[in-house]
């Protein structure tokens, strides 16, 4: 084994080779990194900071993934600049610099990266077989403890495998191209999802995996209800699994918005439950029924981080699927970095969440807020630069959906709603008008002529004037 007597001298004992970990791979690894920063970017799609057997190495790779991040350079200065001391008290400076000095080349780092990943899948095997053993003699039932064991081996078996070639030549994409276009001209494949809006359907011809679709809108202007309705609609239309997460609700509270969705039954009512009329309670049952076998799932934890919700995605994709995931919001993810600031949390989880939709391959909905901008102007009217919180959401986001109903107009007043495709990489931007139905926490469309474009825009009294209450066909699952 190589000698390190500088880093573990104190904290760390002589520990005797294993087939379950190489920390002569791991030192190589962290030094081939310092060497060559760019390597960090390779390093970081195939392991995790959990995959180092040894506490300082560990440390140093989460240390160098955040300062990548970030577009600082990388050295083993910078290093203790950013962390002058690691957890056990040792210098990073010396640490760094011992292991850099160690490592003369990083022309093996291909090697180094598998070693320490199939010893980190290996410990892991060995782990999950200790459960298997301890859930046995506990009495569980063989079939259900082999069929987790054999599920949680195919995961880990999959993560030792070699990192597949990340790049190919177009004559290897073509194939596959022209098979999807085949495919949709035969109607056998959409693109993406549709909203279940015609309207905004026009200018989104579908929500495309790995799209990032940001959702804005000022708080009560029904961005939420567009993001669940949306994912409703993924759940029960298309049967395919759509992951809620929401920071602001419970997970009752949002079942209950879907039951009001999805059952025409006021969402007053459901919550008050003593006011529930007579002729509600059939579209109360068939929601229950519509709702009880589908695969929508909520999480409703509002402590949670980016690599929270990259785990739980990761879990729910490998274990039941997954078609979309729905976010809500941005602004309340916490930041793993306490000590940066709130713009900077933000921008790091942006683009997280961009990467996320990739690696997912699936739609990701984004829920955000806007600042007070719109509220200075003479029509109220939001653009994607009132993003709060970050302009990177604007940079990342695949659309941008902004939500504007001015609850001062007759036309508000009755649910009349702006959707603006303020961007949108992949087709045309403009606007459509849709119907808030708030007491069934539901967009729909709206009647054609109950309004015209000049009354909305100019804020127009309309002596009167009756709006509708929209095309609930829209609305139904």
């Amino acid at each position: 084994m190589m000698d390190y007597p500088d880093i573990a001298e104190s904290t760390y004992r002589e520990v005797p080779h294993s087939a379950l970990y190489s920390h002569d791979a791991e030192y190589a690894l962290i030094g081939s990194m310092i060497h060559q920063p760019d390597l960090i970017d390779d390093a970081g799609a195939r392991l995790t900071a959990g995959d180092f057997h040894h506490p300082a190495c560990a440390e140093l790779f989460e240390i160098m993934l955040a300062m990548r991040s970030k577009s600082l350079q990388i050295d083993v200065v910078t290093l203790s600049d950013t962390r002058s001391h690691l957890a056990d008290g040792q210098s990073t400076l010396g640490v760094a610099a011992h292991i850099a000095h160690n490592t003369p080349s990083a022309a093996n780092f291909t090697a180094y990266s598998k070693i320490v990943k199939q010893r980190s899948v290996a410990r892991r095997v060995i782990a999950a077989a200790q459960i298997m053993s301890e859930r046995l003699h506990d009495g569980d039932a063989l079939d259900e403890v082999l069929s987790q064991g054999q599920q949680a081996w195919m995961a880990l078996e999959a993560e030792g495998l070699d990192a597949r070639r990340r790049y190919r030549f177009i004559g290897e994409i073509l194939p596959e191209a022209v098979d999807g276009i085949d495919r949709r001209f035969n109607r056998e494949v959409s693109l993406g999802f549709d909203t279940g809006l015609a309207s905004l359907d026009e200018f989104i011809p579908g929500l495309c995996p790995g799209h990032m679709v940001v959702v804005a809108g000022t708080p009560g202007s029904g961005k939420t209800t567009l993001g669940l309705n949306i994912a409703e609609r993924v759940a029960l239309v298309k049967e395919v699994p759509a992951l809620v997460f929401s920071m602001e609700m419970t997970d009752v509270e949002l079942t209950n918005r879907s039951l009001a969705s999805v059952g025409s039954v006021q969402l007053k009512h459901i919550a008050e439950g003593h006011s529930m009329a007579d002729g509600e309670w059939p579209g109360l049952t068939k929601a229950v029924g519509q709702l009880n076998d589908a695969p929508l799932i909520f999480c409703d934890d509002s402590t949670l981080t980016l690599r929270d919700i990259r785990q739980i995605c990761r879990t729910v994709k490998r274990e039941h699927g997954l078609g979309i995931v729905a976010i809500d919001y941005i602004g309340l993810i916490n930041g793993e970095n306490k000590s940066s600031s709130r713009y900077e949390q933000v921008t790091d989880i942006s683009k997280g969440l961009k990467r996320l939709a990739k690696e997912l391959g699936v739609p990701l909905l984004v829920l955000a807020q806007l600042n007070r901008g719109p509220a200075s102007r003479a029509n109220k009217r939001p653009t994607k630069s009132d993003l709060r919180d970050s302009g990177q959401i604007e940079a990342d986001s695949d659309v941008v959906v902004l939500v504007h109903r001015d609850n001062e107009s007759e036309a508000g007043q009755a649910g009349v709603t702006e959707l603006i495709v303020d961007k949108n990489r992949h087709g045309p931007t403009g606007s459509c008008r849709v119907q808030h139905q708030g007491a069934y926490h539901r967009f729909v469309e709206l009647i054609p002529g109950s309004f015209t474009d000049e009354d909305v825009e100019m804020n127009r009294p309309s002596t009167g004037r009756k709006y509708g209450k929209g095309r609930p066909d829209h609305a139904a699952f």
